[in-house]
This record gives C-alpha cells, sequence and structure tokens, in this order.
C-alpha cells in the first residue's frame, strides 16, 4: 500500500515535466505536497500500527479469556457428564430394585389371593357339609318323627283289639257259666278287678264293661272242675310289652317351648331376650309360608336368636339358607353380613375378610357394604 502512494505521487511529481509546462513554483508547490503526503503517511503509520497493536493486544487477550473460558467450560462439562453417568447408574439400580420389588410382591399377592381362594373353598366345602349334616339331621327327625307316629297308630290298634279280645273271652265265660252251671256264678271282687284290667292296656282309657252274669233260678253250686275252668277262661291274658322307642337325636336348632304365633309375638319375645322362644315361633312362621317374605324374614330372625345365644355355627346355616335360596332378596345382603361376623366371633378372620370382600363386589350400593367396608378397613 505505501509503495502505491509512493508511485503515485511520483507520478503526479513528474507528470508536469513530462508535459514540459511546470514551473519552478509548481515543483515547490509539488514538493511542500510531497512532504505532507510523507508527514500524513507517517502519521498514519503511526496511528495504525499502534491501533493495530493495541487491537492485537485486546484480541491476545480476549483469546486467552475465552481460552480460559473454554476451559472451564469443559471442566464443567466433564462434572456434568460424569454427574450424568452417575445418575445413569443410579437410575438403573433403581429400576432394578423396582422391578425385583414388583415381581416380589406381584408375587406375594399372587400367592395371598390363591391361599384366600384355597381358604374359601374349604370354608364353602365346611359349609355345604354342614348344611348336608343339618338336612341329614331333619330328615332323620322327620323320619323318627313318622315312626312314632306309626307306633303310636300300631298301639291303638293293639288296645283296640286287645279290648276286643277281653269283650269276647267275658262273653264266653258267662256263656259257659250259665250253660254248665244254670245258675248264678258268684265271681269275687278281685277276680272282676281282674276281668277289667284285662281290658285296660298302656296309652288307652276304653274299660271293658263289667260281665252282668244272672239267672232266674238259683241253680246249685256248679262242680269244682267246671268253677276252674271258668277261672282259666276269664284269667285275663298279660298285656303286650312296649318296645321302648329310641331317644331323640340332638335338634340342630334350640328346644320349641312354644309353637305357633306370628312375627309380631316372635318379635316382643326377642325384644324381651327370650330367644328360644322366639326361634321356635319364627320357626313355625317358616313352615306355615314356605318361600314367602315372612318366612325368609323369619329364617333370617332365627340365625338371629342363634346369634344372640352365641350359637354361631347354627347361625351360619341359617344365614346361608337366605343366602343360597333367595340371593337377590333384600335380606341375603344383611345375612351376608351377619354371616361374616359370626365367622369373626368365632376367630376366623380370614374367612370373614373374603364375605366381607364378597359383600362388596355383590351388593356394593347397599349399606351392608359400607358396614363391610369399615370392618375390612379395621381387620
Amino acid at each position: 500500500m505505501k509503495k502505491t502512494i509512493l508511485h503515485f505521487a511520483l507520478m503526479i511529481a513528474v507528470s508536469p515535466f513530462l508535459l514540459q509546462c511546470a514551473t519552478q513554483n509548481e515543483v515547490q508547490n509539488l514538493q511542500y505536497q510531497l512532504r505532507i503526503m510523507n508527514k500524513k503517511l507517517e502519521d498514519m503509520k503511526v496511528n495504525t500500527v499502534s491501533d493495530l497493536q493495541k487491537r492485537q493486544a485486546d484480541s491476545s487477550g480476549q483469546m486467552s479469556q475465552l481460552e480460559q473460558e473454554i476451559m472451564t467450560l469443559k471442566s464443567q462439562l466433564d462434572e456434568t457428564q460424569q454427574l450424568n453417568s452417575q445418575l445413569k447408574e443410579k437410575n438403573t439400580q433403581l429400576e432394578n430394585t423396582f422391578s425385583n420389588y414388583t415381581q416380589q410382591e406381584s408375587a406375594k399377592r399372587d400367592e395371598a389371593i390363591r391361599r384366600m381362594e384355597e381358604e374359601q373353598k374349604a370354608k364353602e366345602a365346611k359349609l355345604a357339609e354342614l348344611s348336608e349334616k343339618l338336612k341329614v339331621q331333619q330328615e332323620s327327625v322327620q323320619a323318627m318323627q313318622e315312626a312314632r307316629v306309626q307306633e303310636a297308630e300300631r298301639r291303638a290298634r293293639e288296645a283296640k283289639l286287645a279290648a276286643e279280645k277281653a269283650k269276647a273271652r267275658t262273653q264266653a265265660a258267662g256263656s259257659a257259666l250259665a250253660t254248665g252251671g244254670a245258675g248264678v256264678v258268684k265271681i269275687g271282687a278281685a277276680q272282676q278287678k281282674k276281668i277289667l284290667s284285662s281290658s285296660t292296656l298302656p296309652e288307652t282309657t276304653a274299660v271293658a264293661p263289667k260281665p252282668t252274669l244272672t239267672a232266674s233260678v238259683a241253680p246249685p253250686t256248679p262242680p269244682a272242675a267246671v268253677q276252674t275252668e271258668v277261672q282259666q277262661r276269664i284269667a285275663p291274658e298279660p298285656p303286650p310289652q312296649q318296645p321302648v322307642a329310641p331317644p331323640p337325636p340332638p335338634s340342630p336348632a334350640p328346644a320349641a317351648v312354644k309353637t305357633g304365633g306370628s312375627l309380631a309375638e316372635a318379635k316382643n319375645l326377642y325384644d324381651s331376650g327370650k330367644y328360644q322362644q322366639a326361634y321356635a315361633l319364627y320357626e313355625q312362621v317358616v313352615r306355615d309360608n314356605g318361600t314367602g317374605n315372612d318366612a325368609i324374614d323369619a329364617r333370617y330372625m332365627m340365625g338371629e336368636c342363634l346369634f344372640q345365644q352365641k350359637e354361631f355355627d347354627q347361625a351360619i346355616l341359617q344365614y346361608q339358607k337366605i343366602i343360597a335360596q333367595q340371593a337377590k332378596h333384600p335380606k341375603a345382603a344383611s345375612a351376608m353380613l351377619r354371616q361374616a361376623m359370626a365367622f369373626e366371633k368365632l376367630s376366623d378372620n380370614e374367612t370373614a375378610k373374603i364375605i366381607y370382600q364378597k359383600i362388596l363386589s355383590s351388593y356394593g350400593s347397599s349399606p351392608e357394604a359400607a358396614q363391610a367396608q369399615e370392618k375390612l378397613n379395621k381387620m
């Protein structure tokens, strides 16, 4: 750039000579201009170099600062990468731990569900077995009652037949005396009692009529042989031995103190704490109404009577009849709830928990479901 300026100045200075028109003054002017130009060039050189040096120094400082910042960023990047790798390792460990925990909990839950299902099946089988035993006992009681009725009828027939035989023997004895002695035979009071007792059998109050042996003329006393024969004929036969009835089997329900009645009477007895008498009336209502609503209510209250008497296993069977036969009846949810409470009283909390959960699944919108949820929360 400097050479170009010098060449340009020389051309300007030499140009007048080349044109042969330059004067001395012009030469001086040209020299003056050249000096000015040289001075400007020197000033420009000094200023430009100093500016360039300053700029170079500033650039060097900035470069150093940038290098330091780059080093700092690199160190921070290395730290970030290291932290990132540590976080990745921790994340991997957490994922593995969570996966293992999830698998263990899932296995435990599956095992618990399987065990609960097995226990539920066992309880259902036990309930079915108890129901079958109850059915067998009821059939046995009914058969024994029928046998007793038949035995009573047989005894009545035997008593009637014995009375007819005694009457026939008495009439035959009277005829024999009338034909053999042709007179009046006097029979003592003891002999008359024997004749009367021969027509009386257990469990009957029928008494054969006393024979009246009379004749218009009193004949002489008959021979001893005739009297002996008459006494043998009128002697009463021993009464038949009564068969001993077998003892009644134990009843699954409390002994009925009173039969008949209505739901209102039974409710009054229940409220008064007379659970056995109330049970008997409720049982009568069930027999009278079959499968009607009154029978279902009475069946439920039979379970309540047993529950109040702490006969929880028998109460469970009564509740189960409602659940099995009338699952859609409003009393079914109450029966299932009380059945679960009875299992709790028997310290069988697992079965009670299963029944509470079944109430939630089958009767979720009922008040009994809310009570079942409260019970589950406390267990």
